[in-house]
Order: structure tokens, then sequence, then C-alpha cells
């Protein structure tokens, strides 16, 4: 049931932004009657020397403008904030791609040598929330998916994460280790603690207020899936006795 609510609530999250560009492009654009070129205004401070003006253009203001400084701080904000929303982007995904994976390779190893019923069914619901996530994470490589997401994304998006040692050592003994009771309950400690990072990694995104309205809607969804994961898998692990 959460499974399909989550597959649900990111195919939402996708189409958004889709909905939002069109009723953007259907909105009037308001235009005086009577515009006057900017070259015909008087401005006393300029004088009628062609060169000033030329130069002040070339070095980020309009013609009339005589406050070139102060235009080119203006004009430099947005840019500095798009890296950074660039940036921010790129970390989040590479960070959620990197604990997904390891996450999903965990719950693969659980499905056939789990032994508790409950915890070969967490495996089962962590496999279609893992392959959900990525699937949604990959589809921002492709620029003309989405509306919003900007160049550090859809790099991140389109490179294999690189797994810390420590996960990849978590992976590689599960993938040798015997089913049975220690099995599980060594498969819902780490899935925990997976869980644990990802719930981080969300309530960190938010907060840096990302532009980037897909992965935001992404990182909303998942919290609150993630949130609902650790309460079964702590329900679990009490069952388990560890």
């Amino acid at each position: 049931m959460s499974r399909r609510l989550v597959v649900a609530g990111l195919a939402a999250a996708i189409s958004l932004p889709a909905f939002a560009q069109g009723v953007q492009q259907n909105q009037a654009i308001p235009y005086q009657v009577n515009p006057q070129p900017a070259e015909t205004q008087t401005n006393q401070s300029l004088g009628t020397n062609a060169q000033q003006r030329e130069q002040r253009t070339q070095q980020g203001g309009a013609p009339q403008d005589t406050q070139t400084p102060n235009r080119q701080g203006q004009a430099s904000a947005p840019a500095a904030q798009g890296q950074q929303a660039s940036q921010a982007d790129r970390q989040y995904i590479q960070q959620v791609l990197a604990v997904s994976t390891v996450s999903l390779q965990q719950a693969n190893f659980a499905l056939t040598k789990a032994q508790n019923p409950r915890v070969k069914q967490f495996a089962e619901f962590e496999i279609g929330e893992q392959n959900t996530i990525q699937d949604v994470l990959h589809s921002f490589a492709d620029p003309a998916a989405t509306a919003s997401t900007t160049r550090g994304a859809q790099q991140a998006a389109s490179t294999a994460p690189e797994l810390p040692p420590q996960d990849a050592a978590a992976m590689e003994k599960l993938s040798k280790a015997q089913g049975g009771p220690a099995f599980d309950r060594d498969f819902v400690a780490m899935q925990i603690e997976g869980h644990r990072k990802l719930l981080s990694l969300q309530e960190q995104y938010l907060k840096a207020n990302s532009g980037n309205r897909e992965s935001v809607n992404l990182a909303k969804l998942a919290r609150g899936q993630v949130q609902e994961h650790l309460a079964l898998l702590q329900s679990i692990e009490q069952e388990l006795g560890r």
C-alpha cells in the first residue's frame, strides 16, 4: 500500500512543473501603450557622449544607467544563487543515490537469505521503494524531462554514485553471511542505520531551500516514507530481540 502511494506521489511531483509552466506561458504579458525608447529618455548626468554610453553597457549597465556598479552587483546575485542551488542539488542526488544503492543491495540479499517473515516482507518493500527513488533521480539526467532541474542535478543523476568504504564493507558482509537469525538481525540493524542517513539527507536538503521543484518534492515524499520505514524497522528489531 505504502509503495503504491509513493509511486503515485512521485509521478505527481514530476507532472506539477509541466502544468505550472503551461499556465505561466498562457498568462498575458503587459505592455505600455506608447513605450518610450530608452535612448530617448533624458538624463542630464549622462551627457551625449556615445562612447561613454557604450562603455557603461559593456560594464553591465544600461546606456542610461548612472549606477553601473550597483547594477553589476544585482546581476551577479542570481548567478551566484544558481551556482549554490546547483551544488546543493548535485550533493543531494549523489548522496541519496549512494545510500539508496547500498540499501537496495542489502534488501536483495535479504530477499533470499532472510528467515523471519517480517524481515523478508520488509526487504520486498525496500526494493520497491529504492527502485522508484533511483528511477526518479536518474530521470533528472534528461534536460528535457523537467522544467527546473539544475545542471548540477543533471550531472549527478548521470554519474554512478561513489560508495563510502564502510557501506561497501557492509554489503560485502551481508553477501557472505549465511541465512538465519543472525543475518536477520544484522540486516535490520544496517537498514536502521541507512534509513537514518536517508532521513538526515532529506531534512538537510529541504533546509537548503533549493529551487529544484522536482527534487524538493521527492525529498518531501521520501522523508515521510523513510520515517514510516524506520518505525517498522524498530518494531522488527524489538521482535528479533536485538
